[in-house]
């Protein structure tokens, strides 16, 4: 009996032992294919990682210097038979628009002008003749194209996290609608002017900027200063800031309260009338009570700046004395102002 069962024994050992080694194999072909997958997936890794880092940032020594005749700003005209609209056509002293080289983006400030294009007359739009116009034009005058087709959604999107914040980040740096059409851009280069262009073909739309350097025009309104007007016109301008459609001093215009209420103690004899305006934007009668309420606001925080309300007096007078042209909102914003006046 134990010699039967010893061998049955020796004779299923050899078939115990194959199939332990085949386990073995199968598991030592699993390992390795995993280290495998491991390695492709950080070797591809290391390659995004890679094209990441050699993505150069845009750089203007690299663009080749244009000795044409470029004209003067803004450098570019629509072609014959097409022109300006002039309702959404828009200029800016200084702006900025943004650029795409296919790799980075990169903005250009300074002078800036947004052109809306359409046909003369009630003409059908001639997409052709105003993309081919428009690029045999720049090239021929040495601009560089440096993106031509659709920014890719995945890096648009990261614009916002919500199509509105998308769509106010395009509309602050692009002439045209560039999410869902495509655009081409150029930059061109010449010995002292730097220029880029946006050509939005399916907005009809071309942006150009002229690269410029910022230069800070606000200066601090002093006593002094507003002394020496009110002595030399009679009055002073000011442009106080007071919230939208209210009578609200702004924070960012106590400095210049303060500022006049210095004025007033050194000059105890000094009286003065404050007088509010407004541009012409609203009705007439809301403006009138708005201008009063402003100058009304003034007068008490000089009040509280302890200038005496026996030498304080404040009148409103609405949008029926602008100082120049409500047409434009440069214009706007010099006739929403406070004047002091001596009395």
């Amino acid at each position: 009996m134990n010699r039967t069962y010893l061998i049955c024994l020796l004779t299923i050992m050899p078939f115990i032992s194959c199939k332990n080694d085949k386990k073995t194999d199968y598991n030592d072909q699993s390992e390795e294919a995993v280290e495998k997958e491991i390695s492709k997936s950080t070797d591809n890794t290391q390659t995004k990682d890679l094209e990441n880092n050699n993505k150069k940032a845009f750089s203007w020594d690299n663009i080749p210097e244009s000795t044409a005749d470029i004209g003067a700003y803004p450098y570019i005209t629509p072609p014959k038979g097409m022109t300006e609209d002039d309702d959404n056509s828009k200029s800016y002293e200084f702006d900025k628009l943004e650029m795409f080289d296919g790799n980075t983006f990169f903005i250009i400030e300074g002078k800036v002008r947004r052109m809306s294009i359409i046909m003369e007359g009630d003409k059908e739009w001639q997409q052709y003749l105003f993309d081919k116009s428009v690029s045999d034009y720049l090239k021929s005058i040495g601009a560089k194209l440096i993106f031509d087709g659709q920014i890719p959604n995945e890096l648009t999107g990261k614009w916002g996290d919500d199509p509105n914040t998308v769509y106010k980040h395009m509309h602050e740096f692009y002439a045209g609608d560039v999410v869902n059409h495509p655009v081409s851009l150029y930059v061109l280069k010449t010995a002292n002017k730097k220029i880029g262009f946006q050509v939005s073909s399916n907005s009809r739309t071309i942006g150009i900027v002229e690269k410029e350097d910022f230069t800070q025009t606000i200066e601090k309104v002093t006593a002094d200063d507003i002394l020496d007007e009110i002595n030399n016109k009679g009055y002073a301008t000011l442009h106080i800031n007071f919230d939208t459609g209210k009578s609200r001093i702004k924070a960012d215009s106590y400095d210049v309260i303060d500022e006049i209420a210095k004025m007033m103690k050194a000059n105890t004899d000094l009286k003065i009338s404050i007088e509010g305006h407004t541009d012409n934007v609203g009705d007439e009668i809301s403006n009138m009570k708005l201008s009063k309420n402003r100058a009304r606001s003034v007068l008490m925080a000089l009040i509280d700046e302890d200038i005496d309300e026996s030498r304080l007096k404040s009148e409103g007078f609405g949008q029926t004395n602008p100082i120049e042209n409500n047409s434009t909102e440069e214009g706007r914003a010099k006739n929403r102002r406070v004047e002091l006046r001596k009395i």
